[in-house]
């Protein structure tokens, strides 16, 4: 018989406002057993969150618990005083937070940042602290020169591994993992993930694995409950729920982003009936570089981030550039639509060459032509602007039109994005709304000087799963509906996939691949093609671990 490390009963928290309580979590109830992986799935607002931070004490006001227990090794958590509490977290319960950067102090060194849990929980110091820092660096695969880094001098996926480590420190049974990949390339997600899995197999602790996707957790959990609105709809063996569970919310879940690979899914976006482009590209990158000055007080450093890039887009086409961080994807973004110059090369728009040496000279024509979607929708609006000043003031710098005719072409273009009824979207601020309607606001944005091509940089990355397949229908549809050129930047191969015509794979700055969409993901050619192919397919944890062995 299996013994519970986790047991929450009826758990309860609202939000005291001054208009009243508002409730966050409703009488929320799960075991985990010892030895698990179990999921607690769930998008923005749903409660996931709440229910960890009541479970480790570290809700902020004015969240209160207002009912409930939560059992850790027979004793109940919410019934401890707060120095009981500090003694109880690291030792039986860690947890992994989503932002590594964050979680980890910037002034301290990593082996620091390990000697001092150990030293206040269980007053390890001196050599023995240093063996065991060497040990925990090694579990999580990391070298021991890396101990006197501080946090910013690593990468996004060795300060998670760090902060793994910090987790396993004082060898808790249960650890919670909140969104511990969230931000991280496919690759290096899927590699810590991994790790992590090894570790639960040699070390035989318990998993509560916090996340939005759920298809990232129906590879490797044993159950998985599912919130939303602050309540858990359904909760299921993993088997089950990948057979579609028994709430359509769940359905939506599973169906919300298809697969990197395998059969295609037919009708899932919309296409045009017939792919007929021009023998005239709309826009030709050619030998495109770009060289960033790094820091240093006498000796000035140099880092290449983009190196001869080629590529055409034509009329009507969506192409993909697909790639991890640091692979110069966004960069050659911020290139195409003149936000930054290049150091060497040239674009051409309609075969004229747009002058890309003088930066401060970009005709105004270009500028009308090429618009930008940025990907956090929350920082490219202006908090204390409204939608209609949102979209208005591109048509105003350029003295395009009168203010009946902006106001009539502001509300056309907000419903074209699925904000309707335009007038009253016009009139709201950012903060009204979610980060869904945020991003389509984004978009009209883009459309009102009517351009002809559109550069979308990572559109849907910060938004819940169920959210980013409408937000790709509104650029497919708007290609037919417009002819409008699209490129469009993601890491995710999937969106690539069924949104683009062609897929164009960029590595350290450098093109290493493009093909047809399909073609690309059937039958991939270089080799770091075929690893981006198999960490976004299902079975990838098989995969991992058959290509480490």
């Amino acid at each position: 018989m299996s013994k519970t490390a986790l047991h929450i009963k009826n758990l309860n928290v609202e939000y005291i406002l001054k208009k009243g309580s508002h409730p966050a979590v409703k009488n929320i109830s799960f075991q985990v057993e010892q030895g698990e992986i179990f999921g607690l799935v769930g998008e923005s607002g749903s409660g996931k969150s709440t229910v960890v931070q009541a479970l480790i004490r570290t809700l902020p006001p004015p969240a209160v618990i207002t009912g409930g227990e939560v059992i850790i090794d027979k004793i109940d958590v919410l019934s401890l005083s707060a120095i009981e509490v500090k003694k109880y977290r690291w030792k039986q319960i860690s947890i992994v937070m989503q932002s590594a950067l964050n979680a980890l102090n910037p002034v301290m060194t990593v082996e620091d940042q390990i000697k001092d849990v150990l030293e206040i929980h269980k007053n390890i110091t001196g050599i023995k602290a240093d063996e065991k820092v060497e040990q925990l660096l090694r579990l999580v695969d990391v070298s021991r020169e890396n101990a006197k880094s501080y946090p910013h001098q690593l990468s996004g996926g060795m300060r998670q591994r760090i902060v793994i480590a910090i987790a396993l420190a004082l060898t808790p049974p249960l650890i919670i993992m909140d969104e511990p990949t969230t931000a991280l390339d496919v690759i290096v997600e899927r590699e810590i993930l991994s790790k992590i899995i090894q570790l639960r197999k040699e070390l035989d602790f318990t998993i509560l694995f916090i996340t939005h996707d759920l298809n990232l957790l129906l590879e490797f959990a044993d159950r998985i409950a599912i919130m939303k609105d602050g309540e858990m709809i359904e909760m299921n063996t993993v088997e089950k729920i990948k057979k579609g569970g028994k709430h359509s919310y769940t359905k939506k879940l599973i169906g919300a982003l298809p697969s990197a690979s395998g059969p295609r899914q037919k009708n899932l976006l919309p296409k045009p009936k017939k792919l007929n482009f021009s023998k005239t590209p709309i826009l030709e990158v050619q030998n495109l570089s770009k060289t960033f000055q790094g820091s240093g007080l006498f000796a000035k450093s140099e880092v290449e981030v983009v190196k001869n890039v080629n590529f055409e887009v034509f009329q009507g086409e969506i192409v993909a550039l697909v790639g991890e961080s640091g692979s110069g994807k966004s960069t050659i973004a911020r290139l195409i639509s003149r936000l930054i110059r290049p150091t060497s090369g040239n674009i051409l728009l309609d075969g004229r060459n747009t002058r890309i040496s003088e930066a401060r000279k970009v005709p105004l024509e270009y500028r009308k032509a090429v618009q930008m979607v940025f990907q956090d929708p929350f920082a490219s609006l202006n908090s204390v602007h409204t939608v209609y000043h949102h979209l208005s003031r591109p048509l105003t710098r350029q003295n395009l039109y009168d203010k009946k005719t902006i106001s009539k072409m502001i509300n056309q273009n907000l419903e074209e994005v699925g904000l309707s009824p335009g007038k009253d979207f016009a009139k709201k601020f950012p903060h009204e709304m979610s980060g869904g309607e945020r991003q389509r606001v984004a978009i009209a944005r883009a459309l009102c000087i009517e351009p002809q091509i559109i550069i979308a940089d990572e559109p849907t990355s910060m938004l819940d799963v169920s959210i980013r397949m409408e937000i790709l229908e509104i650029f497919a549809k708007l290609r037919i509906e417009k002819n409008l050129t699209i490129i469009f930047i993601t890491h995710d191969l999937a969106s690539a996939r069924y949104l683009a015509d062609r897929i164009l794979v960029l590595s350290k700055g450098t093109l290493v691949e493009q093909n047809k969409a399909e073609d690309l993901i059937k039958n991939p050619e270089s080799s770091y093609t075929k690893k981006l192919v198999r960490a976004a397919s299902p079975g990838w944890l098989n995969e991992m671990i058959k290509y480490t062995k």
